[in-house]
């Protein structure tokens, strides 16, 4: 009887962390222990305000007992705010987790991390850093589904195109496999302490007997698991959240995770949580060196606008709504626009259909634009419609090209920040500039920067007298539109226009793409006639 209770007694000491009931007894209404065993969450934090206050917000959205979770902040640096978020935070939420802790500059956070989770002896270990912002609030479930996979890291992607796991393959990022082996350690690192092989787990290479390779962490615990023949696992079940490259300068870091969130808020996709005790920074609102920045919006459109200022916020654009003219309202234009009448013989070269009321509104759109400009005498403005998407970093190159405008004293008129090609013929970089190209015959107006010179040059010609969509007037005024017998009524055809390269902003969405609604290819086509005669 002594023997039996000698093997027995070591397991009332240290239950195991997925075990807390005796065998074969049934949990009490209410308990979930046994569906979410313990956690110890391990960040590393160098740099990072700028990610603080979204990694704090998924924390505190977990779907997850808040007292099944140990909370362990390593912080490598105080050159920014990152320990006075964290110190401020903890203050006002570790009573709401099992434990919430603070340890500064420890020489190996991973490994420290991953010996204190085993003091714990908790069942499930999650390792990440300040260089990705979930948004993913059962992340940790997903990663544990599978009982057979002892390590897993979840993929996380940036606007800029690089990611958290080295060389993901092409099947794991398209989804036709959700999961797979990768090839090395990546953070996020969830880990399962009850699988027996874990315990051999390390970041230490002075744990790992004949280790000869690097003294990197991750390359070390790569190394223990390939000896205890533990699979890395990279998985891709859920859009789990933004990476922040680390290799990127401090404010580089910043910008990509606004640039990241903008185009979250394009696609209509769930924005990063917001913790309640520390709120992210945002840039005071500018106009980037111009005089004024258009956004056309048609006022049915409220969600368009709603998303547009979310964005502008976000990236720091102070701009000046101009109520588009409606191609569903033509018979309440004013006076001064009424009177215009469509190009003889117009039809689209594609569909070879007469111009829409839609396109007629939306010429108007950008007509009443180079009125303003021209009224106003403003040298620079840039004109975007409320359908766009901002390439990473895009307004640092639309300064730049500013910059070297300036610097090298070139003319200009039009500057193409979002376009499509329609001519196979070359383009060339321009001298002296950064992001400057020639432009060739193209499409779309949902992006371009506009001189004063440029929008008189625009007017001249009268267009409302023989009106064409907006997207054909721009390539016939700088003589690139292949029908020159349209090019011959709008003499003299002398815009200086270019392109940025590469471009600025995108259509949120393309034709045929759920969520896609187009208010010039979905109206109704005007009938041939004059307007004058219908009023």
């Amino acid at each position: 009887m002594i023997h039996q209770l000698f093997f027995l007694f070591p397991i009332f000491l240290f239950p195991s962390p997925c075990l807390s009931l005796f065998p074969g007894a049934e949990p009490d209404e209410g308990d979930v222990r046994h569906i979410y065993p313990p956690v110890y969450i391990g960040v590393g934090l160098n740099e990072h305000a700028h990610a603080i206050p979204y990694l704090l917000g998924w924390l505190e959205n977990l779907e997850y007992p808040k007292d099944r979770i140990r909370f362990e902040l390593f912080v490598q640096s105080k050159e920014d705010a990152t320990i006075h978020q964290i110190k401020w935070w903890m203050d006002s939420t570790k009573q709401y987790y099992k434990q919430v802790k603070i340890t500064e500059e420890a020489d190996n956070w991973l490994e420290s991390a991953l010996r204190n989770a085993r003091l714990q002896r908790v069942a499930r270990c999650l390792l990440m850093s300040g260089d990705t912002v979930p948004t993913e609030n059962n992340l940790i479930q997903l990663l544990f589904t599978d009982k057979t996979h002892v390590v897993v890291s979840p993929y996380f992607y940036s606007i800029d195109g690089s990611s958290n796991i080295e060389q993901p393959s092409e099947t794991l990022v398209s989804r036709e496999n959700v999961r797979e082996e990768i090839l090395s350690f990546a953070l996020p690192s969830a880990i399962d302490l009850t699988a027996i092989d874990a315990s051999y787990l390390t970041f230490d290479k002075n744990n790992l007997p004949f280790y000869e390779g690097p003294d990197d962490p991750s390359e070390v615990f790569t190394a223990s698991a390939k000896s205890m023949s533990i699979a890395i696992w990279g998985d891709n079940q859920a859009d789990y959240g933004i990476f922040v490259n680390p290799a990127l300068d401090i404010d580089e870091r910043r910008s990509t995770i606004r640039y990241h969130i903008a185009d979250f808020l394009a696609d209509d996709k769930p924005l990063p949580f917001v913790s309640k005790s520390v709120r992210p920074w945002q840039p005071e609102t500018s106009k980037l060196g111009f005089d004024k920045i258009y956004l056309i919006n048609l006022k049915r459109r409220k969600e368009r606008l709603d998303r547009m200022q979310k964005i502008f916020d976000l990236l720091g654009v102070e701009y000046t709504l101009l109520e588009a003219t409606d191609g569903q309202k033509l018979d309440e234009l004013p006076d001064d626009l009424k009177d215009y009448h469509i190009l003889d013989g117009y039809l689209d070269p594609i569909t070879k259909r007469p111009m829409k009321k839609g396109e007629i509104g939306c010429f108007l759109s950008h007509y009443r634009i180079w009125q303003d400009v021209v009224r106003n005498k403003l040298e620079k403005t840039i004109v975007f419609e409320d359908d766009l998407r901002f390439s990473h970093d895009g307004l640092t190159r639309v300064k730049e090209v500013l910059q070297d405008l300036e610097a090298s004293k070139k003319s200009w008129d039009l500057i193409y920040l979002g376009r499509k090609k329609q001519s196979d013929r070359e383009e060339l970089w321009i001298p002296m500039h950064r992001h400057l190209s020639t432009v060739e015959y193209s499409y779309w107006t949902l992006g371009y920067m506009l001189s004063l010179s440029g929008a008189q040059k625009m007017l001249h010609p009268e267009p409302l007298r023989k009106m064409v969509p907006v997207d054909e007037y721009l390539p016939i005024m700088f003589n690139k539109h292949p029908n020159k017998e349209w090019s011959a009524q709008f003499e003299p055809l002398n815009l200086d226009a270019f392109t940025l390269y590469p471009l600025v902003v995108f259509p949120q969405r393309y034709t045929n793409e759920p969520g896609y609604i187009s208010d010039t290819e979905d109206s109704l086509i005007e009938p041939p006639t004059s307007k004058n005669d219908e009023l």
